[in-house]
């Protein structure tokens, strides 16, 4: 009896062994899996994509508003404005059209513009539209997906964002310039922006406009004077100005002392231009130029401050504000090499090294379009497919004016005779069309067979040529001479 007890013991424990060993072998295997459905999910998190707008998780948004591709962060235009709210629109500012390989972002204060291709980004005040900066784009506008994309800086300029991507967290995060404003606000005492958005705009690039005031100092507007220090402190313009204001498109600021002179600082704090001028403003970022205003007179400056076009002229740059269907980016330099410039009440242009192409005779620059049956005229200014310029003459005697084409280089393609000149825009493309004495030519092909000799008969394209302007060409040239004259 006893020797089978002993069996059935040894039995039952070896059972017990058995279920524990399975218990054992089945948490093991538990844990294992546990090990790996946690690693599985870290991974998964550090795959899922989060963004971060002004410390707040951001969950809804199109899901190829960001594309990584070789490292580069490329951003719908369109879905991220609305992240910020910025609002957008096709086509080009003040086009009026709906042409999808161009769009605008605004807001209350500022527009910026893209097209499809184009390596700039073009970037007006809303309460002058003439006042144009733009800016260099590392990569031209992409589209895909069907969208218009632009690198990642593209867009923080675009928008006044700071904007920064994580690659091991795959996360990106979004600062916006009214959460930039009210936060180093609050941190740097003495911070002089929160009602000037263009100063707003120097956090962006680790600067921030200061003013004296001291607390519970009662002091009057006329003794405020204002600098520049980083955003850790350190001062790059004293306070002792009446006013700064903040270039963008060059990292500067305009200064103006007590005596109301204008001059320019660098962001490293060196004088690029003594204040000694009425106004500056830069006409163009890439050939550095410069209006400069003195008394009522208008010149312009080169980028070390040196004298382009003296300070002799009443007008520098022409209102485009008449002639949007031509997508004229600068007022001040048209198709790239001309200056407009306005003296005694007759225009002339400038080239960009100074020298005065097209003489001061002409009674303005851009066609008065008049109306035309079952068609929306435009007027025009420039015609970039033939690197045409109009000009035009007034007759008063006849009451009227006559319109001429000219090049960037000042030469003469159409003379000063045509009747009417005007632009049908379809489907975002520029028609242009000019008549002279009753008879209708379109500019671009005229120009090109005939001016630009595309025709190997010469003496036909000069024969032809001149059926245009010969009815009314020598009441012009009087009309010019007379204007000439008056002038001497």
């Amino acid at each position: 009896m006893k020797i089978i007890g002993t069996n059935e013991e040894e039995q039952k424990q070896k059972k017990n062994k058995k279920i524990f060993i399975g218990i054992g072998v089945t948490i093991g295997i538990l844990f294992v899996i546990s090990i790996i459905l946690l690693v599985l999910i870290v991974m998964l998190q550090q795959k899922m994509f989060k963004l971060n707008i002004d410390g707040k998780s951001i969950s809804k948004f199109s899901e190829d508003t960001f594309i990584i591709d070789n490292n580069k962060m490329y951003v719908s235009i369109r879905d991220f404005a609305a992240l910020v709210n910025y609002d957008v629109y096709n086509g080009g500012y003040k086009e009026y059209s709906e042409v999808e390989d161009k769009c605008y972002v605004q807001n209350v204060n500022e527009i910026a513009a893209f097209s499809l291709d184009s390596d700039k980004i073009y970037k007006t005040s809303t309460g002058d539209v003439n006042d144009y900066q733009y800016f260099n784009l590392e990569e031209p506008v992409k589209k895909m997906n069907n969208k218009l994309y632009v690198l990642a800086e593209g867009i923080s300029v675009a928008c006044n964002v700071s904007i920064s991507y994580n690659a091991e967290k795959n996360s990106v995060k979004i600062y916006t310039l009214p959460y930039l404003t009210q936060y180093y606000s609050a941190k740097i005492p003495n911070s002089a922006i929160l009602e000037d958005f263009e100063n707003q705009k120097a956090l962006r690039y680790n600067m921030m406009v200061v003013n004296n005031v001291k607390p519970n100092v009662n002091m009057s507007k006329d003794k405020i004077r204002y600098g520049v220090v980083t955003l850790d402190g350190k001062e790059i313009i004293g306070t002792k100005y009446t006013d700064i204001e903040f270039i963008e498109s060059t990292n500067e600021f305009l200064v103006t002392t007590e005596d109301k002179k204008v001059g320019i600082i660098k962001a490293d704090g060196q004088t690029k231009v003594a204040p000694q001028y009425d106004e500056l403003k830069q006409i163009d970022k890439d050939l550095n130029l410069y209006l400069a205003k003195s008394g009522n007179k208008k010149g312009v400056l080169e980028n070390n401050g040196k004298i382009l076009i003296y300070l002799e002229y009443d007008e520098i740059g022409i209102d485009i504000s008449q002639f949007a269907n031509n997508d004229i980016k600068n007022p001040y330099l048209l198709l790239g090499n001309c200056i407009p410039v306005k003296q005694n009440g007759k225009w002339g242009m400038f080239d960009i090294r100074g020298n005065l192409i097209v003489p001061i005779i002409y009674t303005g620059f851009g066609s008065n379009a008049k109306s035309i049956k079952d068609k929306v005229a435009n007027n025009v200014l420039v015609i970039p497919e033939v690197d045409g310029i109009v000009v035009y003459q007034e007759n008063k005697e006849a009451r009227t004016a006559y319109y001429g084409i000219i090049n960037s280089e000042g030469k003469e393609l159409v003379p000063i005779a045509l009747d009417t000149l005007y632009s049908v825009t379809t489907n975002g493309k520029n028609s242009y069309t000019m008549t002279n004495n009753g008879n209708t030519y379109d500019i671009i092909e005229y120009i090109q067979r005939y001016v630009y000799n595309n025709n190997t008969d010469n003496s036909k394209t000069n024969e032809q040529a001149g059926n245009v302007a010969n009815t009314q060409n020598s009441q012009a040239n009087a009309q010019t001479q007379n204007t000439t004259n008056t002038n001497n």
